[in-house]
């Protein structure tokens, strides 16, 4: 096993855009990437304007789902490059933390290890997912384009991500190439996009096994006998110092997914929006081929707000544990002085760590329920107004 929390899948990631710590042509891999983004938005948004058509909501709709998830995906790569120097001391961080771990304490190993070949299982499995959905909604749009064109007898095709070229694309092999680049390229900002989702899962489940951790220490301290409660204050002194870095850990984190979590929120609500509108639409008009399309997308871009939710309600869950573990210890066989020093444990503990979206509202179930029920609700709205 690998000794470290980052799974193979998210470290290639990091190294396709460039962000990944240490790598010699990093700034120019991450801009050629971002150039790409930006000509591939720049066609998106000029074919919603060019083909703004109240009396073709559907296919507005459609439109603007799959530019909204290319616009999210090119915030959040500019936020995680922003703040590329908080991600690199939660690396560090991390690093230490495995390098810190007694190979001889097995439960301790143990736990460090659950949590690491879990990230790395939902790392693979939602990587899988995001680039199945993406490829699934490309195929779909080529295949429902073939049999648009081959009912009403047309020769005009339509690329699977739509977009306005300043030229014919109808030709071959030029309509070829293009549809190929667009497949390749949407399965990529799926899988960056899932990357991401992976990154927090993976840094909530390394803090929550250092929280584990400290819950067992805490729970054994002074269980031994009076020849351990001798040393108990320089115990007390190492579970802070160790409590501390788990909060330091967390708060660099909250920082980094902050005002990527903000973007998620904004963006889902009207994606999640205009993915159900298109649902309804093409109920009993457009066949099973946009009906699979649009649930798989709705699939995938309803679990990036879940995920995010969950990781922000799993952190503080854990963190609110420490003060129960704190109470449970054997601290009525200590002396008043060093009761009160695992006191200062427990008021800070009350204070729950957590994720926040752009410091406005905490990362919960709570907040995923809000973010459905406003996206029903402008759906329904779009719905009752076509």
């Amino acid at each position: 096993m690998r000794a470290t929390s980052i799974s193979t899948s998210v470290e290639i990631g990091l190294r396709f855009v460039g962000i990944w710590p240490g790598l010699p042509y990093g700034t120019i891999t991450w801009s050629a990437y971002m150039t790409s983004l930006v000509f591939a938005l720049y066609f998106q948004y000029v074919y919603i304007f060019g083909h703004f058509d109240v009396y073709n909501i559907s296919n507005l709709m459609d439109a603007l789902s799959i530019t909204l998830s290319y616009s999210l995906g090119f915030l959040k790569l500019a936020s995680l490059w922003s703040n590329r120097r908080i991600f690199y001391d939660i690396l560090l961080a991390m690093e230490e933390d495995w390098s810190n771990v007694d190979i001889y304490d097995k439960r301790v190993s143990c736990i460090m290890a659950s949590n690491a070949n879990l990230s790395r299982r939902c790392s693979n499995v939602l990587i899988s997912i995001n680039a199945t959905a993406a490829l699934s909604y490309s195929m779909t749009s080529l295949l429902r384009s073939a049999d648009f064109q081959e009912d009403l007898n047309v020769s005009s095709r339509e690329l699977p991500i739509k977009m306005e070229f300043p030229f014919e694309v109808d030709a071959s092999p030029l309509f070829e190439l293009l549809a190929v680049g667009q497949v390749l390229h949407v399965v990529s900002i799926a899988a960056l996009v899932a990357m991401m989702n992976c990154l927090i899962i993976t840094l909530v489940l390394h803090v929550s096994g250092q929280i584990d951790i400290l819950r067992r220490e805490l729970l054994t301290m002074c269980d031994n006998g009076t020849s351990q409660c001798d040393s108990i204050v320089a115990s007390v002194k190492l579970l802070i110092i160790r409590h501390q870095r788990i909060i330091t850990l967390s708060d660099n984190i909250e920082e980094l997914y902050s005002d990527i979590a903000l973007m998620q929120f904004l963006s889902n609500t009207i994606v999640i929006c205009c993915i159900g509108f298109t649902i309804i639409g093409s109920i009993g008009n457009e066949g099973a081929v946009v009906m699979l399309k649009s649930v798989i997308f709705y699939v995938a871009v309803t679990l990036e707000a879940f995920i995010f939710c969950f990781a922000g309600e799993y952190l503080s869950a854990k963190s609110k544990s420490i003060g129960d573990a704190v109470y449970g210890a054997l601290w009525y066989n200590m002396t008043p002085a060093e009761c009160r020093i695992l006191s200062f444990v427990i008021l800070r503990s009350q204070k729950r760590l957590t994720i926040t979206a752009g410091n406005i509202m905490d990362l919960t179930l709570e907040g995923f329920t809000s973010v459905m029920k406003a996206s029903a609700s402008y759906m329904s709205v779009l719905h009752a107004m076509y």
